[in-house]
């Protein structure tokens, strides 16, 4: 009876352990992923039966030099004496297209990173083929609507993102009709401006002053 005890009382130890090990190893793991690269080589070709072009798809094969593409080739055009003197890979029947943007993202970091974080969110666009985020201004904590804490925001970034990130600015009651304060945040490096709806009044008062920036302006 008393082992039996001993037992039960051992379960939700072991629990908690393999808990740890597995949070330890997964952080473990996700360091060295940030720290290595699927192309290490300076100058390489990437190939595949599927190739999206503004031409529509070939097969084909991208060359890419110093992180730069400098060429898309067409597979008939791609000599075999060539192949030989480059690091290539072929991804077969996988799709090689340009990154996707999406422009309305959600980090939420700094503040909110238990929502949703730079490392989570990234790795997440990453996996389905975004290579750039546009992060919303009003869910992290300091909110994006100074250049105070758009600093914050990046800061915040820094050495935790696997795709390229930018921000948008927000307008508040406190800035929105302050042009010096909207002037400061733009350039400080938002690329655009973002509200939610507000009455029809203000929000043309809005509109009607923001026009003089000469910036985008998301709705």
């Amino acid at each position: 009876m008393e082992r039996s005890l001993l037992q039960w009382r051992l379960l939700p130890l072991l629990a908690l352990i393999a808990s740890f090990l597995s949070v330890f190893f997964a952080s473990r793991s996700y360091e060295k992923e940030t720290q290595c690269s699927l192309l290490p080589h300076d100058h390489y070709w990437i190939s595949s039966k599927r190739i999206l072009t503004p031409d529509g798809l070939i097969s084909g094969s991208v060359e890419v030099n110093g992180g730069v593409i400098v060429s898309v080739v067409k597979e008939e055009d791609w000599y075999k004496e060539q192949r030989s003197r480059v690091k290539v890979t072929d991804y077969g029947e996988a799709v090689i297209m340009p990154g996707l943007v999406d422009v309305h993202a959600h980090l939420d970091d700094p503040g909110r990173s238990e929502w949703e974080g730079f490392p989570s969110g990234t790795k997440a666009a990453a996996a389905g083929g975004i290579t750039t985020l546009i992060d919303m201004p009003l869910n992290s904590d300091p909110s994006t609507v100074s250049p105070e804490t758009l600093k914050l925001k990046i800061e915040a970034a820094k050495k935790r993102i696997l795709v390229d990130v930018g921000f948008w600015g927000g307008l508040v009651p406190d800035n929105a009709l302050n042009s010096s304060a909207l002037s400061s945040l733009l350039d400080a490096g938002v690329l655009g401006l973002t509200w939610r709806l507000v009455v029809a009044s203000y929000k043309y008062s809005l509109l009607n002053g923001i026009t003089k920036f000469g910036f985008t302006t998301l709705v």
